[in-house]
Formats: C-alpha cells, structure tokens, sequence
C-alpha cells in the first residue's frame, strides 16, 4: 500500500509539472492584443479583382500577395470572409520588415449564380485602420446543357390552345 501511494504522488507530480509547463508555454504562443501592439503598413498587391466566368459547381482559389511596409513585425489577426462559401487561409506567424505572404481565398460557387462579389476583411496591426479589405467579382453561369429550352415549350403551348 505503501508503494501505491509513493507512485501516486509521483504522478501528482509530474502532472502539475507538465499542467504548469503547458500554462507556461501557451501564454507564449498567442498572439499580442491588438490595442498594445506597434502598428505597421501593409501593402497588397491588386486588392480589387475581376475574374472570367466560372462554372456553377466549380471551385475557385486566388492568392493575394501582400508585404509589410512598415518598420514592425506585421501581424495578421483574423481574416474574414463575407460569404460562408469562402474559405480563407493566411500566415498565423508575424511577417517581418519587407518580406510577404498570401491570403489564400477558396470559393466555392455550388449555392450561387449570375454575378457576385466577395468581400475579404483582413484584421491586422495597420497604422490607419485595423481593418482592411480586399474585394473579387465574377460571374457565376450554368451549364448549356442544363439550361432548359423555353422557345421550344413555348410553341408547344401555343400548338394546345389551337
């Protein structure tokens, strides 16, 4: 009984080791508060795009290039998009003086058709605003081969009333 209760302080302690250790380095991993932070520039490279028709159904990716500008570490705390239809992907470290990244913007067109238009809102550490948003248009068509023929219904109506 003994030696259980050796072994079980043991392990009392190795789990408060490693729970402490963990509390430790988690407060390191997260990013600064917004609010405290030096602000940076940030430059993207053509922020407002026009894309060619796609098919309904069909995926879309675009990548938008952007560089810090600025003299601090740019920090890009969340990336939103304006539809549940996009998927955003961006660089969870801090971008350095002059270097880049991508915003890497996944679009999937299944629920939409005609002409649409997506707003990106990108929350980083910017000197003017902390908010700051890139845009994409295209336009969103159906197959020919889905496309009912409505001449051809409307002569067959037309032949019944006669």
């Amino acid at each position: 009984m003994k030696s259980y209760l050796i072994k079980l302080t043991r392990m009392k302690k190795i789990y408060w080791i490693f729970c402490i250790t963990l509390l430790f380095y988690s407060c390191d991993l997260r990013k600064p508060n917004i609010d405290n932070v030096d602000r940076t520039k940030m430059e993207i490279f053509e922020p407002e795009r026009h894309y060619y028709p796609i098919l309904r159904g069909s995926e879309f990716t675009a990548a938008y290039k952007f560089y810090n500008r600025g003299n601090t570490p740019l920090i890009i705390y969340d990336v939103q998009a304006s539809c549940g239809c996009i998927e955003v992907d961006f660089p969870s470290n801090s971008i350095g003086k002059d270097e880049f990244g991508f915003i890497t913007v996944d679009y999937d067109s299944a629920k939409n058709i005609g002409h649409v238009e997506f707003y990106i809102t990108i929350v980083a550490n910017t000197e003017k605003n902390i908010f700051t948003t890139i845009k994409f248009d295209l336009t969103v068509v159906t197959s020919p081969h889905y496309t009912k023929d409505y001449e051809g219904t409307a002569e067959k109506i037309a032949q019944r009333f006669t």
